[in-house]
């Protein structure tokens, strides 16, 4: 299987995943807005198992109870997203999430979709004919 690479912008923080993404999307939720500082974050997933931490440690923050968002201590990189319980149905523990801008070639992420578009910042105009909605 291939393998991809990628980390935070001081390089002190590094992963490896095995295989492309199984899935990407662009999340407006305001909690990305804030977490990030931009309009919109681009998160990309593989299974658990194909996460690999290579170099240093991500450092975790839990502001909404069961929301897991990892970042670099040194630089303040978000790298990673993590749900401890279902979310609508769906078990989001089985899957590492991950910001697809921080793997060495971002082109290999494939956004399917935009999500949380309710909270979607009005100077932002989509125009890239993905779907699109309310929430996730």
């Amino acid at each position: 299987m291939e393998k991809f690479n990628g980390g935070c912008y001081c390089g002190a923080v590094r992963y490896q995943i095995n295989g492309k993404p199984k899935w990407s999307g662009h999340c407006h939720c305001r909690s990305c807005q804030m977490a990030l500082g931009g309009a919109f974050v681009t998160w990309a997933k593989v299974a658990g198992k194909d996460f690999t931490v290579t170099k240093g440690v991500i450092k975790t923050l839990e502001k909404t109870p069961g929301i897991i968002r990892g970042f670099c201590g040194d630089c303040g990189t978000t790298l990673t997203y993590a749900a401890e319980t279902e979310v609508e149905g769906q078990d989001w523990s089985a899957d590492a999430w991950f910001a697809a801008a921080t793997l060495d070639d971002p082109s290999i992420a494939d956004p399917k979709s935009h999500v949380f578009v309710s909270h979607q910042q009005p100077w932002i105009k989509l125009d890239d004919g993905l779907p699109t909605f309310p929430e996730f």
